[in-house]
Order: C-alpha cells, then structure tokens, then sequence
C-alpha cells in the first residue's frame, strides 16, 4: 500500500441498530440453575456496525468495443472484426499487456424496423466489447482517443471505472471500522439503559462491498470528438464493510 494513501472514515455511530433484551420467564420447575444460564444467554446488545476505507485508484478498467451496421451479417461481421483488429492492434501499440485485454461480450443481431403492425428486418447489428485493464493512470485519456481514432465511427466506450488492484488493505480497515461502530453504538444503547456493555457473544459480517467513487461513463463516435484531449478524474476508490455484532449485558 506505499503506492497509495488510505483515508479511513468512519459511519456515523447512530444509525439503524437494534436493540434486543429478551429474559425467560421466572417459576420455571426445579432449581432454577438453567433457567438463569439461559436467560443470561438470551439478554445482549444486539447492533449493526458500518466501516468504510478509501484509496488512490491504481488502475483504469475500460469497457472499449467496435458496433457494426449492416444488411447482412457477413458484412457487419466483417466490418467488426476489422474495427476490434485495429483497435487491439493500437492498444498493443500504445503499450498495453496482452494479458490486461480480454473479451467481455460477442453478439449478432437482427435489426428490425418497426411500421404500424408489422417489423420489417433492416439488417444486422454486431457488437465486440472487451475489458481492457490500464495501468498508467495518467495516459487513460490518451489511450481512449487513439483506441477511437483506430475503431473509426465503430468505436464505443461503455465505461471508464477506476480501482485499487489489491484492495487487502483496503478490505480490513474497513472491517476494523465496522467493528468500532458497532462498539460506540452499543455504548450509546447501554449508556442510556444504565446497563453496560459486556463481552461479544455473536458476531456476523452482514455485507462487504467495494465501491467505485469515481465512474466515467462515455459513448461517442471518433469523428465527432473534439480536438481537446479526453480528460478523466479516477477520484478514490472505496470499500464498506457492515457487521452485526451482540454484546452481552452487564
């Protein structure tokens, strides 16, 4: 994590928790040793903590295909094929790893016109749309506009996302700040029910989700593009984590 800084932020401490004190019945048959074992069992803090982490991006994740229009699938097949062929080939160029390109999507199409109660078939429609990782930050601008300067009128930019590539760090700071808010918050609970907060009794991580702060959509056709280079802001990257935790009463 050197390449990269990490701001920690922390959810507020008081929202959307639950409250649980349940207790058996008194009169149970017999002693009463297990009835009170249970009860104590039963009683607890029952809360719902949220944690977030936050980290420059590393790398760009670019949804990049060709669309060709045709009367026949052969020649918007060919006109595809020719469109992806450039542009893989100027990515290569541009110096982009074979290994950071792969296929996201293929498909053919029919393409109908519709007129009153009818559909009358126009032609044929094919799309290639591959995910492409770029890893200098600086030139995802660049790449983008000699990807759409090679595909020509077929380019197609679906979406640019930025990340953190190893989000380790990230994923247990995050979960560390979710543990902290469930803590101040079962705090707050007890405090006001003058009771106080015992040991952990149950704890389960209820969903960790990795969020993108930073996502630039585009779709555009190379002739129609300004002279002015793109420009594109990666932001932060962010992840949550959200835990529930029950904590006994003492």
């Amino acid at each position: 994590m050197s390449a990269r800084s990490i701001r920690i932020a922390r959810w507020p401490a008081v929202l959307g928790a639950a409250l649980a004190l349940a207790a058996l019945a008194a009169g149970c048959s017999g002693d009463g040793g297990d009835a009170d074992t249970d009860a104590a069992a039963q009683r607890g803090i029952s809360v719902t903590g949220y944690g977030t982490a936050s980290g420059e991006p590393d790398i760009a994740v670019i949804a990049l295909g060709v669309e060709a229009l045709a009367e026949s699938v052969a020649d918007a097949r060919e006109e595809a094929a020719r469109a992806i062929a450039a542009v893989a080939a100027e990515l290569r160029e541009a110096g982009v790893a074979d290994a950071d390109v792969r296929t996201s999507s293929f498909s053919i199409s029919p393409r109908y016109d519709y007129r009153s109660d009818r559909q009358e078939l126009i032609g044929y429609r094919v799309t290639n749309t591959i995910s492409v990782t770029a890893r200098d930050l600086n030139g995802v601008g660049s790449l983008l506009d000699r990807a759409a300067a090679a595909g020509g009128d077929a380019t197609r930019v679906d979406g640019v996302s930025f990340r953190v590539e190893d989000t380790a760090a990230l994923e247990r700071q995050a979960r560390i700040n979710a543990i902290e808010d469930a803590k101040a918050r079962a705090d707050l609970y007890a405090e006001q029910l003058g009771v106080a907060r015992g040991r952990v009794s149950g704890v389960q991580e209820v969903d960790f989700s990795p969020y993108p702060v930073a996502d630039a959509r585009i779709q555009f056709a190379a002739a129609e593009a300004a002279p002015a280079p793109t420009q594109l802001f990666p932001g932060e990257y962010e992840v949550s984590a959200r835990v529930g935790v029950v904590f006994a009463i003492e």
